[in-house]
């Protein structure tokens, strides 16, 4: 029934899920969209879901969500896990199960488990998880295309599902952890903005550093100018002081008085 089906008289089955008013259908047959409250834009992409959820149970030989653990979960639940949560591939379901699980599911495929799991992975797991997108604009448009897509496969031609890029696996993880995402992007913008008002208090305070240093500077330079100019002052008034005696002594030893030229010449040397 594709997921939808409504029970007029009694029940359909016991894996029908009927809430009168409130949700009609087979949930673990559900695409995400049917299980929006009102489910008023829903369209063939739905059918692509529910085919994909064939494929996979005739692969594992069980659907992407546990049927009873949906319904057990409550329709609040229920209803957000079709429409967030990602199934495991099919070939990461076969490996959590049991030996005795996956030898009875690869019997009736007639293979060996091991090769079995392996033979699922690549091209099948993505050829399913393309018809299972929770975003149906990357589903298969029509069930010919997916049709095609698993014909290829057997004619081992490459297939159009692809891995999704690491670009849209990042925007699903943010999706589903919306909150936790958001308090993350809250502490890097606070990191951030710390570490910005420190590293502009780092080039301040290295400006201040700077600035000390370049002023001790000029003031070593100017006591070092000012000590060169009393030294020159000095000098200046030696020499003076020396003319001025060897002009007296010129003055006395033209007057015939050499002892007192002498005694103003003494502290010269010869």
């Amino acid at each position: 029934d594709f997921g939808i089906a409504k029970a007029t008289e009694g029940s359909l089955a016991e894996n029908t899920f009927t809430l009168d008013g409130q949700f009609i259908g087979t949930p673990a047959y559900m695409s995400p969209e049917q299980a929006e409250i009102g489910a008023l834009d829903v369209d063939t992409r739905s059918d692509i879901y529910s085919l994909g959820v064939l494929l996979y149970e005739l692969l594992t030989g069980r659907t992407p969500f546990d049927q009873k653990e949906l319904i057990r979960s409550g329709l609040f639940e229920m209803r957000r896990m079709l429409r967030e949560k990602e199934p495991q591939k099919p070939s990461t379901l076969l490996t959590s199960l049991t030996n005795t699980d996956l030898t009875a599911t690869a019997l009736r495929h007639h293979i060996e488990p091991p090769k079995f799991v392996k033979s699922l992975e690549g091209d099948l797991d993505w050829i399913v998880m393309k018809a299972l997108e929770k975003d149906r604009q990357r589903r298969y448009a029509t069930a010919n295309g997916l049709g095609a897509d698993v014909q290829r496969y057997l004619n081992n031609e490459p297939v159009v599902a692809r891995p999704p890029s690491r670009f849209y696996r990042l925007q699903k993880l943010i999706q589903r952890n919306k909150a936790v995402c958001a308090f993350g992007t809250l502490a890097v913008i606070l990191l951030l903005a710390g570490l910005s008002v420190s590293t502009r208090l780092f080039f301040l305070e290295r400006e201040a550093r700077m600035e000390q240093a370049h002023l001790r500077q000029r003031a070593e330079e100017a006591r070092a100018e000012a000590e060169r100019a009393r030294a020159n002052e000095m000098q200046l008034r030696k020499e003076a002081e020396a003319r001025e005696k060897i002009t007296q002594a010129g003055v006395l030893m033209s007057h015939g008085e050499m002892e007192k030229a002498d005694a103003l010449l003494d502290p010269f040397p010869p």
